[in-house]
């Protein structure tokens, strides 16, 4: 029996880490980061539209919440992202190669961060490193056999299953999510849904005794032609 306390950063940077349900749970925030010296993160995609879907567990209920976003990223990897659909809808957040910044869903800047080098996507099963994490591991055999087979924004994905042994979970998890998560007995699998042409992952699941606690899918994936630098400015 483990506890598992790591930040979603620890996730993005320990390989192992990624493989775990609870961790990937946490890869819910933006990848920033203020430091000037920071190594140069060569986006994972460019000119592309996606709209994705993540479900998570809501805030102040025992319940997923969903919502829709779609994210266009220009030729660097600079990105406008916006709620579509759900809770929030009509918030977004910019990042235009210097600045970091997110505005509710009236239009209000509530945050506003120096973030150059070192971001590169809006969620990290968006960015380059998350991405060839796990396609590595996949490679290597580290997640087994195809399990099954999906159709994900229209494309085809290979599924992969990693169950994880018993844990413990924060107390406050279990007080504020009882209906997913069980003071003694923990069960942790974590599903990924992988292009079966291995360029990228679709979207993954985190379930906890069979429940779903966490997801994120690819809705729709579009190439573009031209990019407007008008989506780099708030409306």
């Amino acid at each position: 029996m483990t506890k598992r306390t790591s930040t979603w950063i620890a996730v993005a940077i320990v390989a192992m880490a990624i493989l775990l349900a609870y961790n990937f749970y946490l890869l819910n925030k933006t990848q920033t980061a203020s430091d000037e010296k920071a190594a140069m993160v060569k986006p994972f995609y460019t000119m592309t539209r996606i709209q994705y879907v993540e479900k998570k567990l809501a805030t102040k209920k025992d319940e997923l919440e969903s919502r829709t976003y779609e994210v266009v990223f220009d030729d660097k990897g600079h990105f406008r992202t916006e709620v579509v659909d759900g809770p929030s809808k009509g918030s977004l957040a910019i990042w235009n190669g210097t600045m970091f910044r997110e505005y509710d869903a009236t239009g209000k800047l509530v945050n506003e961060t120096k973030a150059g080098k070192s971001v590169s996507a809006p969620r990290p099963f968006l960015s380059r490193g998350f991405n060839e994490q796990i396609l590595a591991f996949i490679k290597k055999g580290d997640f087994g056999q195809v399990e099954g087979e999906a159709d994900i924004a229209g494309m085809a994905a290979d599924v992969y299953v990693k169950k994880e042994p018993s844990s413990t979970v924060p107390e406050e998890w279990i007080k504020q999510y009882p209906s997913i998560f069980d003071k003694e007995n923990n069960q942790e699998q974590a599903t990924y849904y992988v292009a079966s042409d291995r360029s990228k992952v679709l979207g993954a699941e985190s379930r906890n005794n069979g429940k779903l606690f966490y997801s994120v899918k690819m809705k729709s994936f579009e190439t573009i032609d031209t990019f407007d630098k008008e989506w780099l400015k708030a409306k």
